[in-house]
């Protein structure tokens, strides 16, 4: 095989990876992928002008060839750093060119034997490689695709180092090889490396697509969490509301479990709203949702049905034993601080439990305990006193404040 042979399989194969390039470029707009796809597409346009040279030997052409080819070496070290720095301005890369267009000029000048400037051209190609396996070591990537390019690197600065001293050798020793020598198969030989060097490139961008996606779908279900979250938690009160109660009526994979569910409403809420004001009685839903929830325990679940509506699924207990945990509801909350107003207020709580079996019957529990909270609603409203000069005190058993009647 001739070199122009291998020339022009060596152009063909340059081609493909730069054809890959571009398509990857497409699905993932990235410092490296930009800069490597510039990086391909000039060393197929350096090999087409060398190529080109063969058959019409001219000096633009050579400085053509060799121009490109230091394109690609530049790009191919910018591509690699930008895996663990940021990219560098667009001018600052064109101003590192200016003096690899002097070289290519002087490399071209009165160019009689190609063979005789090609040593220095391999030097400086094996400097780029060598630059470029470096500062690849230092990306936080550490991939598979981070490893064949590397290798390709080492293999590809030592081939190219090589050149620089076998053409520098024959340069002196003009027949210290024979005429058919392992030279002619140079061409086929830097494809195969530049081949797997593109190989690695293509997984390097491949992996982080792959990351970015898995970065995306972990954002994706983080929100998703948040939102199911949001969608299943009351915003005032931080207890679980109806729809949660439902949804958790409604899986399959649910725990089987017996208890006493417990429902609570709020005495006087609308006086308290009316004198108040509706954010001192959001203080109010607040307060007692705090002081329910101070006497469940890790495992109970405590919901807002609605309004001042609460109720509570306590496992594994009886209507006595959970009655009996609530008695000392009404001492919390007597004489509260609650945020909004400077007075204390004395808050009354009505509730009523029932207990459940099974999961089964969870709902209809539910429903139980509120007519038995609602019964001993009514009966404490029945006790409900009046003050001598006619004012009616806004609480079952003890004052909250005074309405003017």
């Amino acid at each position: 095989m001739d070199s122009k042979t291998g020339l022009i399989i060596q152009f063909t194969g340059i081609i493909l990876v730069t054809a890959l390039s571009l398509f990857l470029r497409r699905s993932m707009k990235t410092p490296a992928s930009t800069l490597w796809l510039v990086a391909w597409s000039s060393l197929s346009a350096g090999l087409l002008s060398l190529s080109l040279a063969f058959v019409n030997p001219a000096a633009t052409l050579y400085a053509g060839y060799f121009f490109f080819e230091y394109v690609f070496g530049l790009m191919l070290f910018l591509g690699c750093r930008s895996l663990g720095e940021p990219p560098e301005p667009k001018r600052r890369t064109i101003i590192r060119l200016i003096p690899f267009f002097f070289l290519s000029i002087t490399l071209s000048i009165g160019i009689i034997d190609f063979n005789f400037v090609f040593n220095v051209h391999a030097l400086v190609m094996g400097v780029f490689f060598l630059a470029s396996f470096i500062v690849l070591g230092k990306s936080s990537i550490k991939s598979f695709g981070w490893r064949v390019m590397r290798f390709a690197l080492a293999l590809l600065a030592l081939d190219f180092a090589h050149y620089a001293i076998m053409f520098t050798l024959l340069m002196v020793f003009p027949h210290l090889l024979p005429e058919n020598n392992y030279l002619a198969f140079e061409p086929i030989i830097d494809l195969v490396l530049e081949i797997m060097l593109g190989f690695g490139m293509v997984i390097v961008l491949l992996e982080q697509i792959l990351d970015e996606v898995k970065s995306v779908n972990l954002r994706l279900n983080e929100a998703h969490d948040k939102l199911k979250e949001i969608a299943h938690i009351d915003p005032l009160t931080a207890a679980f509301n109806r729809h949660a109660f439902y949804g958790f009526l409604g899986r399959d994979d649910r725990e089987e479990i017996s208890g006493c569910v417990g429902f609570f409403d709020i005495d006087d809420l609308k006086p308290i709203n009316d004198q108040l004001g509706h954010p001192v009685g959001d203080s109010v839903i607040r307060k007692v949702a705090s002081s329910i929830r101070q006497l469940i325990r890790a495992e109970d679940l405590i919901f807002r049905w609605g309004g001042d509506e609460f109720f509570v699924v306590m496992v594994g207990l009886t209507e006595e034993m959970a009655t009996k945990r609530m008695e000392t509801l009404d001492r919390k909350l007597t004489d509260v601080e609650v945020e909004g107003t400077e007075r204390a207020l004395t808050i009354r709580v009505s509730y009523g439990f029932k207990y459940f079996a099974d999961s089964s019957g969870l709902e209809s529990a539910v429903a139980a305990a509120d007519e038995l909270m609602y019964a001993r609603k009514q009966a404490r409203k029945l006790r409900r006193r009046r003050h001598e000069n006619g004012s009616v005190f806004v609480s079952n058993e003890n004052i909250v404040f005074q309405v003017q009647g």
